[in-house]
């Protein structure tokens, strides 16, 4: 998306460009002749180290030859011999971005957008910065604009999308996605993530549909049949789940996620030996997924495995102190090894906590800074 709509900025030509090895460096760079240009250039930097132009100028070839990290020495250099160097800041703000240090293409990303508003190049990688970011809220307003005024881009849409997802603004997530899907309604993430949506604004049997249809258009598509299993097991409904994990697992049987909530259908339906198989490569798999230490210590429980059930559960309230179920869990192992003392405090540990509301969808597939993630 980005390759195709940001092009170089011109060099600028001021009173250097009269001389012959100024010339002979601008006319190698347009040329693309890029080794030379770059020799060329180097000289006159050496000639002519207080140029803010030639710097420029060799910044410009170097990232053309994609080293980034001396063409922003060069930008650098240039921008503080003449801040007002026409596309400094914005080539400056372009060669952060592509290596990815988004913080550091904020500020001359900004100043360029202040010097030529008319220019949608700055805004597009402003807000794509901020999603690189994670910072979805300051994303929104610089990717609307750049997609209004690109509306056939549908891959902007969708980075929109998911900005107005990740950042709570579900209305404006809704609108994306229901575009995205007009043109293409075969768009299994446009499907995939308005179920996420739908489900956060407690559309649950809406957002069933939507993954029911994203995982009919591509049953191999990844996630998808955990995301829809995942909204069948918040509605307890685990004869529905249960097929859905599966065959998550059969596309990718390294999905930590699924092997835990699969496991825990297995224990609610009294299979252990099946339950404890999977949560053991399950924490292999992820060692952060606090429901999977919460079933295996009731495993180990069950099994009289008192040492390990205590261990895992221990684990479990790490993950989560604020969840009261390992509490209790730990509390009645406790008692079961007639410790009394330690099973009273988790009793007790037990009672101050309410119960969390079961987590929406999008917290499920997103971490804790709402970005992508599977550590839940």
């Amino acid at each position: 998306m980005l390759g195709a709509t940001l092009l170089a900025v011109s060099l600028p030509l001021t009173a250097h460009a009269q001389q012959d090895e100024f010339k002979r460096a601008v006319e190698l760079t347009q040329a693309g002749h890029l080794h030379d240009a770059e020799l060329a250039w180097r000289e006159l930097a050496r000639t002519h180290p207080t140029s803010a132009e030639v710097h420029s100028g060799l910044g410009v070839v170097l990232a053309q030859q994609g080293n980034l990290q001396e063409a922003t020495t060069e930008y650098k250099r240039a921008l503080a011999l003449n801040p007002k160097l026409k596309g400094i800041s914005f080539n400056l703000g372009l060669s952060e971005f592509k290596q990815g240090h988004f913080t550091a293409a904020i500020k001359p990303l900004m100043a360029a957008e202040a010097e030529d508003p008319q220019d949608n190049r700055s805004g597009l990688l402003l807000g794509m910065s901020y999603f690189g970011l994670h910072d979805y809220a300051k994303a929104v307003p610089y990717l609307q604009t750049s997609s209004s005024s690109d509306p056939s881009n549908i891959e902007l849409h969708t980075v929109l999308a998911q900005s107005c997802l990740w950042s709570a603004q579900y209305t404006c997530a809704m609108a994306e996605y229901k575009a995205i899907l007009s043109a293409n309604p075969d768009s299994v993430q446009a499907h995939m993530l308005l179920g996420q949506a739908l489900d956060s604004l407690n559309k649950h049997s809406e957002a069933i549909t939507e993954l029911e249809t994203a995982a009919h258009i591509a049953p191999a598509e990844p996630n998808v049949h955990f995301e829809l299993g995942y909204l069948y097991y918040a509605a307890h409904d685990y004869e529905h789940a249960e097929p859905q994990f599966e065959l998550e697992l059969k596309n990718n049987a390294e999905n930590a996620q699924a092997l835990t909530y699969l496991a825990d259908i297995k224990i609610r339906s009294n299979d252990d030996t099946a339950a404890e198989a999977l949560l053991v490569k399950a924490i292999q798999l992820q060692n952060n997924i606090r429901l999977a230490y919460l079933d295996l210590g009731i495993v180990y429980a069950n099994q009289k495995k008192n040492r390990d059930a205590i261990k895992a559960l221990i684990r479990a309230e790490e993950l989560d102190p604020k969840e009261p179920d390992a509490h209790y869990r730990l509390g009645r192992v406790y008692m079961a090894q007639g410790e009394k003392q330690k099973a009273n405090q988790e009793f007790l540990k037990t009672k101050e906590l309410h119960n969390q509301t079961t987590e929406s969808l999008i917290q499920k597939v997103t971490g804790s800074e709402g970005r992508p993630s599977s550590a839940q």
